[in-house]
């Protein structure tokens, strides 16, 4: 499904520990190939453990333990700049099928309006982005998946992903998200999709709930103990990039279960 994928790298406890979850994301979403890429922040200070050559050096450490746990090809990338855009631009140039990252904060800091690079990821991916947060806990391989939809044409192609995945879970959860906003008309256009999926898929149950999306799906993820959160994220240009407070955004910040962003 997305076969190569790039990771992004971070050295921190919290990013070992999330590095202990690759194994089940890997295996649920049919990835055959990795690029590790760090990207060398050109306004931070460096020293002389953060030359090229040293960051080499651990990464390649760290190719090698990921061929050994996963049993995969890992090839090695080292950048400078953005690292949102630096990653970015570099699955553009390999072809890669998604981006992975690892969210090590979950909480509103003074950087909150430029965000983690899982955050700033969330906004500028052109593919396919998943982020597994650092606290997340481990599942079985059949464990839930939840889609949240609006009915929206920004919700499509993350539909078709959660309607490949279906065949792997033994239950899984369709869910729309009623904010104070929405109308009869935003029903219209819900309503059939909920009524597709539990028509044509036994094991997938529809849930109305209403309030805020972000809040509410993360919670939802947790109590239910999904695998995979699945939502879709609305539009491509500079301006949506940089706006804080979407939904996509909201979860790449908040959610304890493994979450992808599909464009």
């Amino acid at each position: 499904m997305l076969k190569h994928c790039i990771l992004t790298v971070g050295y921190s406890e919290e990013w070992e520990r999330a590095f202990d979850l690759l194994p089940e994301v890997v295996a649920r979403l049919g990835i055959t190939q990795i690029t590790l890429a760090f990207v060398v922040e050109l306004h931070r200070r460096r020293r002389l453990e953060d030359s090229d050559d040293a960051i080499r050096g651990r990464l390649q450490k760290l190719q090698q333990q990921l061929r050994d746990k996963l049993g995969l090809p890992v090839e090695l990338h080292i950048g400078h700049g953005f690292p949102a855009s630096e990653v970015s631009s570099l699955a553009s140039k390999i072809k890669a099928d998604g981006i992975i990252a690892i969210n090590r904060s979950h909480s509103v800091t003074r950087d909150s309006f430029m965000g983690n690079v899982a955050v700033n990821l969330a906004r500028v991916a052109r593919v396919p982005l998943i982020i597994i947060p650092s606290d997340a806990q481990p599942r079985s391989a059949d464990s839930p998946l939840l889609f949240g939809t609006d009915g929206s044409e920004a919700a499509r192609n993350a539909e078709k992903f959660f309607e490949r995945l279906l065949g792997e879970t033994a239950k899984s959860y369709i869910v729309w998200v009623k904010s104070d906003h929405d109308d009869d008309h935003d029903e219209e256009r819900v309503r059939p999709i909920l009524h597709r999926f539990e028509e044509t898929y036994g094991q997938v149950e529809a849930r109305r709930i209403t309030g805020d999306s972000t809040e509410k799906l993360a919670s939802f993820g947790e109590q239910e103990e999904v695998g995979l959160i699945i939502i879709g994220k609305r539009g491509h240009t500079p301006l949506a990039d940089l706006m804080a407070g979407s939904t996509a955004e909201g979860l790449a910040r908040k959610a304890r279960n493994p979450l992808l962003i599909v464009p």
